[in-house]
């Protein structure tokens, strides 16, 4: 049973409570005549249909950010287990020429993008993460978004907006002109869209990569903090400068440097580098499972 649902259970459940004991009602019906008695239940079922779709109509006016079925209201609000994240938001609003190139799950649920081919983060971007709860804005300027309350911070070419949807969420744009105005465009453009799940593409003893960045459905990489090591997964080799030391890891031929070992398998480069060596570098890249099917496809898309 999802919240709408429940809410308009209680709601018909308070109404019963209210509703005076039936008995003195029929007595009197009694003495009328059948067709009557017919009008005066038609009119009591049609008051409560009534109140039912009032109820209704509250609950999801109420929810300016939920989806139009409340099925997909519900699942907007689920919470992701790493492997299937649903990031809930997205902006309908983006600078020309913005397109997708991260996201992450370590933290807030964050989701970046910026012009075709620029490193995630680099100037211009454009970022929305959703919080759990609201973050400081004494000193911040007051605006609303979508009608709700919302605070805005700029700096420069760089601007902030935080605001209380179903979560608390926060629109960042950096390195653009006028960096208020489509700050507060963006936010304004934001849906709660239950169909945005992420799915990691590895998986390290039941944990999921953290942050996937990349330029394009096929040049990306993953990676996924344990402990004090740092698992990745990428298209492309890491950096290894020379000299390199052969390992085998994977049941294959990999190389060591330093305090990195890595190893291609399946096309993609599997690794992990720490601050120190130890045998447990190449234990780890030996438990890592590639998922079947990388959800890299949002990478280098616009909306």
């Amino acid at each position: 049973m999802n919240d709408t649902e429940q809410r308009i259970k209680e709601a018909l459940g308070l109404l019963a409570e209210r509703t005076p004991h039936p008995g003195p009602t029929l007595n009197a019906l009694k003495r009328k005549r059948k067709r009557q008695r017919n009008n005066v239940f038609l009119i009591a079922t049609a008051g409560m249909a009534a109140v039912v779709v009032l109820i209704f109509a509250g609950v999801v006016a109420s929810n300016r950010y939920a989806p139009p079925n409340p099925n997909d209201a519900a699942a907007a609000l689920v919470q992701g287990d790493g492997k299937g994240v649903p990031f809930k938001y997205a902006p309908h609003w983006l600078p020309d020429g913005f397109v997708e190139s991260l996201r992450a799950t370590n933290m807030a649920p964050t989701r970046v993008w910026g012009p075709a081919g620029a490193t995630p983060y680099s100037n211009p971007s454009v970022v929305i993460r959703a919080h759990g709860e609201m973050p400081d804005v004494r000193g911040w300027d007051p605006a609303r978004v979508r009608g709700l309350e919302a605070w805005v911070q700029v700096r420069g070419d760089a601007a902030s907006v935080v605001w209380k949807a179903q979560d608390v969420l926060d629109v960042s744009v950096n390195g653009v002109a006028d960096a208020r105005e489509v700050a507060l465009r963006v936010a304004e453009s934001v849906r709660a869209d239950a169909k945005i799940t992420h799915t990691p593409p590895f998986e390290l003893e039941g944990r999921y990569a953290e942050l996937v960045r990349g330029t394009a459905p096929d040049s990306w990489h993953s990676s996924l903090a344990w402990n004090a090591v740092s698992v990745q997964v990428a298209t492309a080799k890491p950096e290894l400068p020379a000299p390199n030391e052969p390992v085998t890891v994977r049941g294959k031929q990999g190389v060591r440097n330093g305090n990195t070992v890595a190893v291609q398998d399946g096309g993609l480069w599997i690794s992990a580098t720490a601050s120190a060596w130890s045998d447990e570098l190449v234990e780890l890249v030996n438990k890592v499972e590639i998922v079947d099917r990388p959800d890299t496809g949002w990478i280098g898309k616009g909306i």
